[in-house]
C-alpha cells in the first residue's frame, strides 16, 4: 500500500514539475528535489526492520564485514542521489564527478573488508 502512495506522490510531483518547467524552471527543480527528499524520508522510516536484521547478522558473524557493507551502501546511495540531483539541474559534469567520488569513497571504505578477505584466502593457501 505504501508503494502506491509513494508512486502517487512521485507522479504528482512529476506532472507539477513538468507544468512549471516552461515558465518557472527554478520552481520545477525545487518541486523535484522536495519530492525526492520526501520520498526518501518516507522510505527511511520503513528500513528499520532491515537494519535490525543486519545488526543481528553483525552479532553472528565476526569481524567488521556487515558494518563495512552498510557504510559502503550508504556512500553509494548518497552519491547516486547527489548525481541524480545534479543531472536534474542540468549539470552533467557535476553528476559524473559525484558518481566518481562515490565510487572512490566506497572502494576506500571497503578496503578493510578486502584485506580481511585476502588474509583469509592467504591463510587457506598455506
Amino acid at each position: 500500500m505504501l508503494l502506491f502512495k509513494l508512486a502517487a506522490v512521485a507522479f504528482v510531483a512529476a506532472i507539477l514539475s513538468l507544468a512549471l518547467k516552461k515558465e518557472q524552471p527554478a520552481y520545477a527543480f525545487l518541486v523535484s528535489v522536495c519530492a525526492a527528499a520526501g520520498l526518501l524520508a518516507a522510505v527511511t522510516q520503513q528500513i528499520e526492520p532491515v537494519l535490525s536484521w543486519l545488526n543481528t547478522l553483525d552479532g553472528i558473524f565476526p569481524g567488521q564485514g556487515i558494518g563495512c557493507l552498510l557504510r559502503v551502501l550508504g556512500i553509494v546511495i548518497t552519491a547516486q542521489l547527489a548525481a541524480d540531483i545534479c543531472r536534474e539541474a542540468g549539470m552533467a559534469a557535476a553528476a559524473t564527478a559525484a558518481e566518481l567520488c562515490g565510487r572512490i569513497l566506497a572502494l576506500l571504505q571497503a578496503l578493510p573488508l578486502l584485506q580481511e578477505l585476502l588474509d583469509s584466502y592467504a591463510g587457506y593457501l598455506q
